[in-house]
């Protein structure tokens, strides 16, 4: 195997995007997997709320994964609120889902709550 010069690992398209069916909502709905970034500041952000809880746990989780076909998102940070009204069922079922394409398993989840 090569080694990667800085172009290509910058140029590299490795933001995995998958299409699930949301029958709740009548369609499908585009997860993809979070950048770097974005990953970091929702742990940040659980970690600054791990004594108190974090206010919309999995709408803020995402409104970072949920995009349309190009990876773009379709909800801003400040959305989440919005997004928490939605049905249960569905949201878990995406929650799961995007879970599994973020690579973030319950260890991961119960190593951010200790720190």
């Amino acid at each position: 195997m090569a080694v990667l010069t800085r172009e290509q690992i910058l140029s590299a398209s490795d933001l995995n995007i998958q299409r699930f069916d949301v029958p709740e909502w009548g369609g499908q709905v585009c997860l993809k997997v979070m950048t770097v970034g974005e990953r970091d500041e929702y742990e940040n952000d659980w970690a600054k709320s791990r004594l108190t809880g974090m206010h919309n746990f999995r709408s803020r989780f995402l409104v970072r994964c949920i995009c349309d076909e190009q990876g773009n998102r379709l909800f801003s940070d400040d959305e989440a609120e919005e997004l928490a009204n939605k049905s249960a069922a569905a949201m878990s079922r995406l929650w799961d889902e995007a879970m599994t394409l973020n690579k973030l398993k319950e260890k991961d989840v119960e190593e951010l709550a200790k720190n």
